[in-house]
């Protein structure tokens, strides 16, 4: 006995059920494109199958979602190779578990794959938009001092600046060169914060390190002041200072206020 005709009229699971119900010897050739496989059949019994260098019950697995391609079945067919001994009903069964599970592995790998080409994608547009915040910086003039009258006004501040709406400083207070570079890293990410904030202006806000604690506060919608203290100031006193010290800044004629 021998038949053929294509996939998209016959499902994969029916087909490969049909010699067994039928009680066939033969093989079963199913192509899709380049991909040939064959399933011989011992008295109904499905006994071998092989995919390229796949054989036995792992063929199943992958011919199992295969919707187009033709088949034929050749009954004088036979295989001396025995691969398959379990029955075929319950093989079906394991190669669909097999199948859920490697499609869901699939997913994962998929997922994982899609988050590191977000976070590389996320991480180079960083990069870019620090390489052109550096740029930018780059050709600034030097910032300018903010006067001593100001600082002054408070003995809790350590260091002060002024940052504008690019992320850029233009005025900072004295300071010795060993705690400039130790609050580096706080620093740009203050300066990153201000350039990407999504209003006009910052308002007030604190924020609280191990080893300082630092305040912010807007200018004018170009400029932001920051200024940072010891760690342990209570907010409410931090708050008072801050204020103290925006007003002595805005009245000090300071030039580049005046922009």
């Amino acid at each position: 006995m021998a038949f053929n005709g294509n996939l998209s009229e016959f499902g994969v699971v029916a087909l490969l059920q049909l010699p067994g119900t039928n009680h066939l010897s033969g093989k079963l050739i199913l192509e899709r494109g380049e991909s040939t496989a064959e399933f011989f059949y011992s008295k109904g019994k499905l006994v071998h199958a092989k995919l390229g260098e796949i054989t036995g019950k792992d063929v199943l697995v992958e011919v199992i979602d295969w919707t187009e391609g033709d088949f034929t079945f050749d009954s004088s067919a036979s295989s001396e190779e025995v691969t398959i001994k379990q029955d075929l009903q319950n093989n079906l069964m394991w190669a669909l578990k097999e199948r859920d599970e490697k499609k869901k592995l699939e997913e994962e790998q998929a997922e994982r794959e899609r988050a590191q080409q977000l976070a590389q994608a996320a991480a180079e547009q960083a990069a870019a938009a620090a390489a052109v915040a550096a740029a930018a910086e780059a050709d600034l003039p030097d910032p300018v001092k903010i006067p001593e009258s100001v600082m002054s006004i408070s003995s809790t501040i350590q260091i002060a600046y002024i940052i504008n709406s690019k992320g850029q400083i233009v005025a900072g207070a004295e300071a010795d060169s060993d705690f400039i570079e130790k609050i580096e890293p706080i620093l740009s990410a203050v300066k990153s914060f201000i350039r990407d904030y999504p209003e006009r202006s910052v308002g007030k806000t604190f924020i609280e390190d191990s080893e300082y604690t630092l305040a912010l506060s807007a200018l004018s919608e170009k400029y932001t002041a920051v200024i940072f203290v010891p760690h342990g100031i209570r907010l409410g006193v931090l708050s008072m200072e801050l204020g103290k010290f925006v007003k002595s800044l805005l009245s000090s004629g300071l030039e580049i206020l005046n922009d």
